[in-house]
């Protein structure tokens, strides 16, 4: 998730778009310059930098969209995390803590928490960027919403007491969904109370 500073503003423009020629210098709009268009290539031919006998240029690559806010396929209940994926529980000046959220608004809102406190935070927002992120970095805990776009959030903590048995995984929902067999370090309804979660979480990962 991408998260901008509380000084900076916002551009006009969509994301995405692509610049207007008004917004190109005069000479570029005599010569007929046009806007780069999104999802395409510069031409072969476009020169890049010079040198004594000639312009070096490109070579052709594609330029491929990112697939932010893409329609996100469902989850393969098959998927299993790797074996080798093992939770290092270690002491750190930063705690690391995986927010699981699909809500921007509230990800962002507990990434600013945590992160005041002093946590080192990352944020998935579905259940596919949850399990990629679990296998790729070492966790202290999680904070899982059961609402996902691709998947039931009950899938990822399911998977999880298998794969890494000692993550403590804090759930925090809307509802009050019975879990069942699962088990959770804690459930919280939102909207939760800063104290309260923050309280939680440091007993969770032995640091209150």
């Amino acid at each position: 998730m991408v998260r901008r500073s509380p000084s900076s503003s916002p551009s006009d423009s969509p994301f995405g778009s692509c610049p207007s020629r008004a917004a190109l210098p005069p000479s570029a709009v005599a010569a007929g310059a046009v806007p780069p268009r999104r999802g395409t290539a510069r031409p072969a031919t476009h020169p890049i930098a010079t040198k004594p006998s000639g312009p070096v240029q490109t070579a052709p690559f594609p330029l491929v969209d990112s697939e932010i806010n893409l329609p996100q396929p469902a989850l393969d209940p098959d998927h299993k995390l790797s074996p080798d994926t093992t939770v290092r529980i270690e002491a750190s000046t930063a705690r690391s803590i995986l927010v699981v959220e699909d809500d921007p608004d509230i990800a962002m809102a507990l990434q600013d928490l945590l992160e005041f406190e002093g946590f080192h935070v990352n944020c998935a927002q579905t259940c596919r960027q949850a399990f990629s992120s679990i296998e790729q970095n070492a966790y202290h805990a999680i904070l899982l919403d059961l609402g996902l776009p691709d998947g039931d959030g009950c899938s990822i903590l399911e998977k999880l007491q298998v794969s890494h048995p000692t993550l403590p995984v804090i759930v925090l929902t809307a509802s009050n969904r019975n879990l069942g067999s699962l088990r959770a370090y804690a459930r919280l309804t939102k909207p939760w109370e800063r104290e309260e979660l923050c309280t939680i979480l440091r007993h969770a990962i032995g640091v209150a």
